[in-house]
């Protein structure tokens, strides 16, 4: 059909795109290579039309036709109208619909509408196109197979259209059909379904679908064979593949175990050697290069070395070519192959490879990509050109000369750099060809060497250089001080300081006044024969074979007699019952020093070397005076006194067990109180004691008990469960020496027959004067709380646990008494008892009284 007004088309003319109506039955998903489940309706002679009009105006003029189709407001029911075409029994209509569509996904506009239409999204009500064309490559005509493989070759071409296309369910079945149509007879099939393979391997998941296929084996072999040179489009596409599936390692190991390392090296040496097709070249090098991208490639390179060295020959030769692109390639492929140690040996096999890159350099100036690799090619080829080694100079304590020749031709001298290498450590990168040291360490040893520095990497570094810096004079001494001092010496210290430069160390001169007064090789002297209070200056300097370093000087001014003595001492700590003490040293040790003595209300209570001491068991709310003496062999040095008193006893009114006191268990009982006056117990306190040495004489108690008797007294205790609390008062004239402390008394169980009588009640009776015949005297009472516990079957002796108690200035004595055993007590038990220190004030005339308490 022949359109004779050649100005305008048939879209003008017959509005054919209205035409083409989707047909709703067949929208449904067709299963794998089966048709059964499409409803195929007869197409109309006007659909027919409309394809022949469709594809002469695209003829005519793509671009314009498709922005036309593009316009159509219904452009996406006549995409799926045609996709459903594409199923047609009649040739001419499937392969027409292919075209169609092909032609329009070739444009950008055409493609991501297409994309639009056909995508998962709009699945629901749309074509499986893919599925369609993938069945169409199975289809008897050929020029259906052809626009079927060059439409999906085209949607391959974008990301998108790659992703619909892998992620499809009928990948698998896709790949086969086009591996199989590579050795097809129709030379543009076969180059389709290998851009279709190539372009499908740009993807990683392209490259993983095909190695993980359960054919694999088939497609590698049949990739392998396309790369035949008779068909240089087939060819350069199944190179492009290959390249992309050999990028891993992953990909390399499984290309060789099936189709073997020699068909490889063969294919790609044919395909450079014997055809000058550019596009055969090209993708060849690029294949090489990705068989060279990882260590494990190279090393199958160097494995079959003979054909590699020819490969390597023949991209030289390419090197020379006047198509940029094959320029390109040939330097990309080579610069990948440079980058692995010992490949520089094998590029520069022929001696030709730098002479055919200046050439790069001059031909193809306004080409920067091509510049760029032929640069980076030049430096890596040049990395293991080693630099001359360096001239030492002159040489200097801290300092060296060093200067270095260039031995190798340059790409551009600009660009080349030098760096220096001092004991393996970069410490310079320097344009020039000379460079200073410094910062050296005198007298040491070091190895220099240099190496050269480009954008593109570095080269190796030159053989070492060893040379050794000259030595200087010594560095001061350190931290020179006053070790101490006395009023006819001094010792002098100082620190060492760092002689690793210093390889002939002497030892140190002492200078005294400007006067050499002693040359030791330790870090310290004594100085002496001096005058007291006088100063003195004193220089120190290191000495060595290159001579005596700068000095270091010192004042040193002699002690006087008030210097030797400590300062007081200080207290860190002052309780009610300890203090400690701390002293320090005196600013000058008269003599050689021996120890220290701490002095307390002038008695010694420490000897020793320590500056501190913790005293105990003291007296609370006491004033206590501290001195310190320094002893050395030259006499005592005693400091000032330092006064301190101890804190008061605040707990002194409330009940308090020792630390140690053990947890009793025994059951309290009632308590039963007594008061008496003191006077009538002071009466018969003769008696009292007759009656105590009595007891003594018939009892097992053991003198040393008697003298622990502390204010008990054992009252005769008809009933052992009560015990007796008495309240004493004590005439003021007794207080100075013949008074006793208020304790805890226990009346004896028998008692001097003028004091006593007979015992007939069941508690004792303690007569008292009356108040108006008593003399006017001061009193002190004392409440005694006595617990009664558990009596043993053994008559045994209990002693009071002493009480502090504040009295007046005056001497305290303890008021000894003996228990005596009565007659009508058959088993006298032990006492435990706690003393109270509660001391209430009670009344003068306060008669007697009994009370029961709870203890």
């Amino acid at each position: 059909m022949v359109n004779t007004d050649h100005d305008q088309f048939y879209f003008d003319l017959k509005h054919y795109f209205d035409r083409f109506i989707p047909n709703e039955d067949n929208l449904g998903v067709i299963d794998g290579d089966d048709k059964l489940n499409l409803i195929v309706q007869p197409i109309s002679k006007s659909v027919r039309h409309a394809l022949e009009y469709f594809v002469n105006d695209l003829r005519r003029d793509r671009d314009q036709t498709i922005q036309r189709f593009l316009k159509e407001n219904s452009v996406n029911d006549i995409f799926r109208s045609i996709a459903q075409l594409l199923l047609s029994n009649d040739d001419r209509v499937s392969g027409n619909s292919a075209y169609i569509l092909g032609s329009t996904v070739e444009l950008e506009a055409g493609l991501k509408q297409f994309l639009i239409v056909f995508s998962d999204k709009h699945k629901s009500n749309n074509v499986d196109v893919i599925r369609i064309l993938c069945y169409l490559l199975k289809h008897i005509d050929p020029e259906c197979v052809l626009n079927a493989a060059g439409t999906l070759g085209t949607i391959c071409s974008s990301k998108e259209g790659r992703d619909l296309v892998l992620n499809h369910a009928c990948i698998p079945q896709m790949i086969i059909n086009t591996a199989a149509l590579l050795s097809s007879t129709n030379p543009w099939i076969a180059s389709n379904v290998a851009l279709v393979l190539a372009r499908l391997t740009v993807e990683e998941l392209g490259c993983q679908t095909i190695l993980t296929h359960y054919k694999h084996k088939e497609i590698l072999n049949q990739l392998m064979s396309a790369l035949d040179i008779n068909e240089p489009s087939r060819a350069t596409n199944a190179a492009f593949a290959i390249g992309r599936l050999i990028e891993k390692d992953e990909g390399k190991a499984t290309l060789v175990s099936v189709c073997g390392q020699y068909k490889i090296f063969d294919a790609l040496l044919h395909m450079l050697e014997l055809h000058e097709e550019k596009g055969v070249n090209k993708n060849a090098c690029y294949a090489l290069s990705c068989l060279c991208t990882t260590k494990y490639g190279f090393q199958l390179c160097l494995q079959y070395i003979t054909s590699f060295h020819r490969i390597l020959l023949v991209i030289e030769a390419i090197l020379l070519s006047m198509e940029n692109e094959n320029v390109w390639f040939a330097l990309m492929c080579l610069r990948t192959i440079a980058q692995y140690d010992g490949a520089a040996e094998h590029l520069c096999y022929s001696q030709a490879l730098p002479e055919r890159l200046k050439q790069i350099k001059d031909k193809w100036r306004n080409f920067k990509d091509i510049q760029d690799e032929a640069k980076l090619l030049w430096y890596m080829i040049h990395r293991n050109m080693k630099p001359s080694r360096p001239n030492i100079g002159e040489c200097r304590s801290t300092s060296v000369d060093l200067s270095w020749s260039l031995n190798v031709d340059t790409w551009d001298d600009s660009d080349l750099q030098y760096r220096v290498v001092l004991d393996d450590v970069p410490i310079a990168v320097t344009n020039g060809t000379n460079y200073c040291l410094k910062s050296l360490r005198p007298n040491t040893s070091y190895n220099i060497q240099i190496q050269y520095l480009t954008c593109h990497g570095d080269s190796i570094r030159s053989d070492p250089v060893v040379f050794r810096t000259d030595e200087e004079l010594p560095p001061p001494v350190n931290n020179l001080h006053v070790v101490r001092r006395t009023m006819t010496a001094a010792r002098i210290g100082w620190e060492q300081p760092d002689l690793s430069a210093c390889n002939s160390f002497k030892g140190y001169q002492v200078y005294l006044d400007n006067v050499e007064h002693d040359f030791t090789p330790e870090c310290g002297s004594t100085i002496s024969s001096l005058t007291a209070s006088t100063g003195y200056q004193v220089d120190v300097c290191i000495v060595s074979n290159k001579g005596k370093g700068p000095r270091v000087s010192i004042h040193v001014i002699t002690a006087s007699a008030g210097d030797v003595n400590p300062a007081p001492p200080t207290f860190s700590i002052v309780g009610r019952r300890e203090l400690h003490i701390k002293w320090q040293s005196p600013d000058v040790i008269s003599g050689r020093f021996t120890r220290y003595e701490l002095f307390c209300n002038g008695r010694c209570i420490y000897s020793g070397i320590e500056q501190e001491y913790h005293a105990t068991m003291l007296r609370t709310d006491t004033e206590y005076s501290m001195e310190v003496m320094v002893i050395t062999n030259e006499g005592r040095f005693r400091s000032r006194p330092a006064k301190v008193r101890t804190l008061k006893d605040e707990f002194s009114n409330t009940h308090r067990h020792s630390l140690y006191e053990p947890p009793t268990q025994t059951q309290f009982k009632m308590k039963r109180t007594e008061t008496f006056d003191a006077s009538i117990l002071s009466g018969t306190h003769n008696n009292y004691v007759n009656s105590n040495n009595h007891h003594n004489n018939t009892s097992k108690v053991s003198p040393k008990s008697e003298r622990r008797a502390s204010r008990e007294i054992t009252l005769p205790n008809r009933n052992s469960e009560v015990t007796t609390l008495h309240t004493l008062q004590l005439k003021a004239h007794t207080l100075s020496s013949s008074r006793a402390l208020p304790g805890i008394v226990k009346v004896p169980q028998s008692r001097p027959v003028a004091t006593v009588k007979p015992r007939q009640t069941h508690r004792p009776l303690i007569t008292s004067l009356p108040l108006n015949q008593r003399q006017p005297q001061a009193r002190i009472t004392a409440s005694v709380i006595v617990p009664t516990l558990a009596l043993d079957s053994e008559p045994k002796m209990t002693w009071a646990t002493p009480v502090p108690h504040k009295v007046t200035q005056a001497t305290s004595y303890r008021l000894s008494v003996a228990s005596k055993q009565h007659t009508t007590m058959n088993d006298l038990k032990k006492v435990d008892r706690c003393a109270s220190t509660s001391l209430p004030d009670l009344q003068l005339d306060c008669t007697r009284a009994k009370t029961f308490i709870q203890s």
